[in-house]
């Protein structure tokens, strides 16, 4: 019975891995690209080494380094999306066992009585008896046309995509948690402005009151000097209120709580991370979230085969061995084997036109997935080329702000000046006033978007910088599941246990 069982479940593998795979398969769709991106040089080496840096470190700034590792660590939108890969990789086990025989057992015990109207009953004489089984059994669907094989294939595609959105999230948050430390050290530099021009125009206000009690000041100029204090005072709320809530964003984003934020730098004493002159040829295979759509472009691909597949029939295999008996004592017995082998075949025949329209959907399914891909690819040259103009048009602004402010600065001094010698009068001064403030809150705004701007750069290109956070992200969940089973291990432990492990 062994060896005829063998040789038929060989004799179906056999057939099996020479049957056919129905369904396409999978080509990358041609792709109209721009041969090169239109904000730089086209003299620029094809060197991608410094996309493989951890580009944050370069601010030289140990809070960003540290808010970085912890949002790697405990970001819950990470721990989200690596369930799902967690997930998708069970999912290709299950896909792929499919591939494989059954092995099953079963035992059975049973006390029963049969009718004296029948035959087994009569011979009886309706006595009860009992039946004891112990059985090994053995099933496997032979995967002539594919089915499984594209199943599987579906499975493990979806897999890759969820690993390369994972590793878009990982990316997402970085860049998040270093934009948003960036725009609070923006309003930090907003509010050290503001709190130094309101302090400046209250001291202006309160002389101008007691130059007012002896005439040498009008009660009109009064006034402009106490409406200029107050305008600049109403800015300062509205920065502290911004402030708390950019907190509360990257205490959510990194899972450190407010009052426990390490501390942080100067604006202007960040360094500014260097971009390389090599831009990578192999983009399409780097960014995340083009891998991410085109392995969901491979998952409804191999999915178009698994639906055609449902057109033929399924074939299976199934065999079973080991004893039966009455008494309990006789049950491993040898003239107590049963033994059983039996082949099934079943195919559609008319199901209301359900086969064909699963086909339809399959591909109509693809065809969006298609255009889905094609339209990251585009999308990510197109986030490229944003990005680097971005970074030059900041460059060149905070140059130009930059003395544009010096120029108020200057226009501020002169006209204070000519109206303490008497040659013009007070507006003169709260017009140059009123012009400098504003300028200079929006040069710290440009001087954060210069750095920022490196930030988008890095996210828009990928690289290698993602794979070394998700070595780090891996040693982080490592080493709480390592301190996971150490708490556990001593809660389990007796008090004698606890005593001795707490003095070591």
């Amino acid at each position: 019975m062994k060896i005829r069982l063998i040789a038929l479940m060989s004799l179906a593998g056999v057939i099996a891995l020479s049957g056919c795979t129905v369904g396409p398969d999978y080509k990358r769709p041609t792709l109209d690209v721009p041969l090169e991106y239109r904000q730089i040089s086209k003299e620029v080496e094809d060197n991608a080494q410094w996309l493989t840096a951890r580009w944050w470190t370069q601010y030289q700034d140990p809070a960003i380094d540290a808010l970085v590792s912890s949002a790697i660590k405990n970001n819950r939108t990470l721990q989200q999306t690596m369930s799902n890969v967690e997930k998708a990789a069970a999912a290709v086990t299950v896909a792929r066992a499919d591939l494989f025989p059954q092995l099953n057992y079963q035992g059975d015990a049973m006390r029963q009585r049969q009718s004296i109207n029948t035959a087994m009953g009569e011979a009886l004489q309706g006595k009860p008896f009992s039946t004891k089984e112990v059985l090994a059994s053995a099933s496997w669907e032979i995967d002539l046309w594919g089915k499984i094989r594209r199943k599987t294939e579906s499975a493990t595609a979806t897999l890759r995509s969820m690993e390369a959105a994972h590793k878009a999230a990982l990316s997402s948050v970085i860049t998040s948690v270093v934009t948003t430390y960036l725009s609070i050290l923006t309003v930090d530099e907003q509010l050290e402005v503001a709190k130094e021009t309101a302090n400046s125009y209250y001291q202006t206000y309160s002389l101008f009151k007691v130059r007012a009690t002896h005439g040498n000041v009008s009660d009109m100029e009064v006034a402009q000097a106490k409406s200029q204090w107050q305008s600049a005072k109403v800015e300062i709320p509205v920065l502290q209120q911004s402030r708390v809530e950019l907190m509360n964003s990257l205490s959510i984003l990194t899972g450190v709580d407010v009052g426990d934020m390490p501390k942080f730098k100067r604006l202007r004493a960040l360094k500014v991370p260097a971009i390389g002159k090599g831009i990578p040829s192999k983009l399409l295979t780097e960014r995340p979230d083009i891998v991410e759509a085109e392995e969901n472009l491979k998952a409804a691909n191999a999915d178009i085969g698994a639906a055609r597949a449902m057109y033929f029939p399924s074939i299976s295999l199934s065999g079973g061995l080991g004893f039966s008996s009455e008494e309990l004592h006789d049950l491993i017995k040898s003239p107590s084997r049963v033994w059983s082998v039996g082949g099934n075949i079943t195919g559609p025949i008319f199901h209301w036109g359900a086969v064909e329209a699963g086909v339809k959907q399959a591909e109509a399914q693809q065809k969006g997935l298609v255009a889905a891909y094609r339209l990251a690819v585009s999308q990510a040259f197109a986030d490229v080329d944003n990005a680097l103009s971005k970074r030059q048009k900041a460059l060149q602004e905070l140059k130009d702000r930059t003395g544009l402010v010096a120029s108020l600065k200057e226009y501020k001094r002169l006209a204070t000046a000519q109206y303490q010698e008497g040659y013009t009068g007070y507006f003169t001064v709260l017009q140059a006033e009123q012009s400098l403030l504003p300028q200079q809150l929006q040069l710290a705004q440009v001087r954060a978007n210069t750095l920022s701007s490196i930030a988008s750069i890095y996210q828009s290109l990928g690289g290698g910088w993602i794979d070394l956070a998700l070595q780090e992200e891996r040693q982080a969940i490592a080493d709480l599941e390592r301190e996971e089973q150490l708490k556990k291990e001593i809660q389990e432990a007796s008090p004698e246990e606890r005593e001795e492990n707490s003095l070591m």
